[in-house]
């Protein structure tokens, strides 16, 4: 599942379509905006591109590791500080694929935001 937004989302609700009976672990990873020096929030534009990619992303986490599904939910728009910007989840049999997985992602999506992220100053 790839999702761009604007509104927030449930984490709960991402984790119940991903239980099975053969899974063990459901790994998540939220990501929200963090207050930095003089800065009142982030931009994420809507980005195009950003759907393909995170495709893209998800399917080699698919490829590379002993997984089952992904999630992945970004939001767009201006987001001030304590919003949440990304949930990741991974379900796997086992949880060390899961934790493997999860950080891969996190950091492809971390490099892609290079390109369509705005920080937001006092």
């Amino acid at each position: 599942m790839i999702e761009i937004r604007k509104g927030d989302f449930s984490v709960d609700e991402i984790v119940k379509k991903m239980k099975s009976p053969r899974i063990g672990a459901i790994l998540t990873y939220l990501g929200t905006v963090r207050e930095f020096p003089e800065g009142s929030g982030l931009e994420f534009e809507d980005n195009e591109n950003a759907v393909q990619k995170l495709k893209e992303i998800e399917k080699g986490a698919i490829d590379r590791f002993d997984i089952e599904d992904v999630a992945i939910i970004h939001r767009v728009g201006f987001l001030p500080v304590s919003e949440s910007i990304l949930l990741v989840a991974v379900s796997a049999s086992h949880r060390w694929a899961a934790f493997d997985a999860c950080k891969c992602i996190i950091d492809d999506i971390k490099d892609f935001h290079k390109s369509w992220k705005k920080e937001f100053r006092k």
